[in-house]
């Protein structure tokens, strides 16, 4: 999926606006829940303190009626004062409890004879405390309902004369603490000690604490009245933020619990809300980018389709991509048609190269072919010519061997004149003989050095191929120069045998006429033996000189043998090399025609002939490409 890099593109850039989305949305959730959460702080402080105010103006007012009424209950009558006391006031009962023992009810309620007030819990506070006080609830006995004292001590001179008290119910307490309800989960309660005062349920008043919840003493209340703000508790099942305030001139303790749900409730909405937003803004964007990443990357993939369309093997080098605009798409468009340009440009090139290269080198491939069927001819009639200079050398060791006989028989000439005039005649014979092979000899060393001449030309016209070629040339002309050497030593050596052959000819001639003169005057040879035998010796040692140089003459034909064979090797590895040239040219052009081009190659027009060179003119012959 993350392949394309327009995909990456749009991923990265819809990560970046939903990560800045988060970031904003977090900042904005933090800020908001610092602002809620110190609202939430005042508003439960404030919501405690109104209950607290409350109850304490409630509390006051009965302290200061129950304080009003020391001074006429003390210098009069206390019944009537009493009985104003509980009219005003809303007390079930007012009463003066005095230090004789003597209790004075406004009711009218007598108490049996054992009651003594001084006994009372709400005397003996009143007196100890010496103020007014407020006593812990308790279940009125009358009316079933939950009430308090108040007690405050009445001094008479300076002395403590009673001690008036009245008995209060709470139920407006209990009314103004269940109607403190910040969200409907929420409520308050009023404690002293571990009692419940107050509580909307009114199954739970009177109960001890641990009925509300099980965790929470006392000591729990004292603490978290004695700390700013409120606490993190668990009442039921629910978490709650707590906020204890105490009554003054009480150890009552209000406490006002806030379901920490319905507190939040709304972070909550603002989370969903942010959410919500950074959803549909993520995908707005990812659409919004979409749509523009797919106009913007129009060009790249123009691009990627035109490169894989080259790269498949069939590439249309004509196509061109359109430029739009100056932005790096454009860029790229304008690059890629130059590159194409370039590169269109150096195929053609290549092209023609390799369709030269193909033609030139079939040309050096035929050429080859037929310098090794030349050369091989040449071979032949070097060995012919070997065979013959064996024939001739055997030839001229019987001539040396009957000049050696005829030494010895010398001295018998007179004897055996008849028989000289014989063997003169056939030393006449075999003079004519060895000329007519000298003759023969000198037509077959004609022939290599025209052989040599041929090879030389080849060689020459080689080495021009091998310079129109060029580089893919430059080994074969190598090749021509080590041939041409061949054939100029093949040259040297022809001259040096015709030299060797003609002065064996003229030789040949001369001891042939010397043996015709030797049988015109074969009477004069039995008078002049001594002379015949100084010419017999004459013939023996120019016989010598003609094996040697004879030998010498089989020696080189063998030399020339040897370099014909080299050179013939020389034309196969040519041809060999030429054949590869050419394939390789044809799979040259095979991988370029694999590519669409705007112009035509040179390969469609037939190429110019080579020029004709004096020598081929004259002599005829083909000019071989190698």
């Amino acid at each position: 999926m993350l392949s394309s890099l327009k995909r990456r593109i749009q991923v990265a850039c819809v990560a970046i606006i939903a990560v800045a989305m988060l970031l904003v949305a977090g900042t904005s959730y933090f800020t908001v829940r610092s602002h809620y959460e110190n609202a939430i702080g005042k508003s439960l402080a404030a919501t405690a303190e109104g209950g607290r105010d409350t109850i304490e103006v409630w509390i006051d007012d009965r302290r200061r009626m129950i304080e009003a009424a020391r001074k006429p209950v003390a210098e009069g009558d206390p019944l009537p004062a009493l009985i104003q006391l509980a009219e005003s006031g809303g007390f079930i009962a007012a009463y003066v409890g005095k230090t004789d023992g003597s209790i004075v009810m406004s009711d009218g309620w007598v108490p049996p004879d054992d009651f003594d007030p001084r006994q009372r819990g709400w005397y003996r506070d009143a007196v100890a405390h010496g103020g007014t006080i407020v006593s812990k609830p308790f279940i009125d006995a009358n009316s079933g309902k939950p009430a308090v004292s108040f007690a405050t001590p009445v001094k008479r001179d300076g002395k403590l004369w009673g001690v008036i008290g009245g008995d209060v119910a709470i139920a407006t307490i209990v009314d103004t603490v269940a109607a403190i309800r910040p969200t409907p989960s929420s409520f308050a309660f009023l404690s002293t000690g571990d009692t419940l005062i107050a509580h909307p349920d009114e199954a739970l008043t009177l109960e001890p604490l641990s009925a509300l919840s099980a965790g929470l003493t006392a000591s729990d209340m004292n603490a978290l009245a004695d700390q700013p703000g409120w606490q993190p508790v668990t009442i039921g099942d629910a978490a709650q933020r707590l906020e204890v305030v105490p009554i003054t001139g009480t150890d009552w303790r209000l406490a006002v619990a806030l379901d920490e749900r319905e507190a939040t409730a709304g972070l909550r909405a603002i989370i969903r809300s942010a959410l919500v937003t950074l959803v549909i803004v993520t995908l707005i964007a990812a659409v919004l980018l979409g749509l523009w990443l797919r106009r913007a990357f129009g060009g790249l993939e123009r691009v990627r389709d035109a490169l894989e369309d080259i790269a498949s093997g069939s590439g249309d080098l004509t196509r061109r991509l359109p430029v739009h605009g100056r932005d790096e798409v454009a860029q790229i468009a304008d690059g890629f048609n130059h590159f194409v340009d370039k590169l269109e440009g150096v195929l053609i090139e290549v092209r023609d190269s390799s369709d030269s290269v193909r033609v030139a080198s079939a040309e050096i491939a035929t050429g080859s072919q037929d310098l090794s069927a030349r050369t091989e001819s040449a071979a032949s009639s070097i060995q012919e010519s070997s065979a013959s200079m064996e024939e001739l050398t055997s030839t001229v060791e019987h001539t040396a061997d009957s000049a050696r006989q005829a030494d010895q028989l010398a001295a018998s000439a007179s004897d055996v004149a008849t028989r000289g005039g014989q063997v003169v005649s056939e030393v006449v014979q075999t003079m004519d003989e060895i000329e007519a092979s000298s003759r023969q000899i000198a037509e077959i060393v004609t022939l290599m050095d025209g052989i040599a001449f041929q090879t030389n030309l080849l060689a020459l016209n080689a080495s021009v191929e091998a310079a129109r070629a060029g580089e893919q040339g430059r080994g074969f002309a190598v090749v021509a120069g080590e041939v041409r050497q061949l054939a100029s030593r093949s040259a040297d050596a022809s001259r040096q045998i015709k030299e060797l052959i003609d002065a064996s000819t003229a030789k040949t001639r001369s001891g042939a006429e010397r043996v015709r003169t030797a049988g015109t005057t074969m009477d004069e040879i039995v008078a002049s033996v001594t002379r015949v035998t100084d010419v017999l010796s004459e013939i023996n040692a120019a016989t010598r000189e003609q094996s040697q140089g004879i030998g010498q003459v089989n020696q080189a034909v063998a030399d020339l043998d040897r370099m014909t064979q080299q050179n013939a090797a020389m034309v196969e590895q040519t041809a060999t090399a030429a054949e590869e040239l050419k394939a390789q040219a044809q799979r040259l052009a095979e991988a370029v025609g694999s590519f669409t081009l705007t112009r035509r190659t040179r390969s469609a027009e037939p190429l110019p002939a080579a020029p004709a060179t004096a020598a081929n003119t004259a002599r005829r012959e083909p000019d071989y490409a190698i």
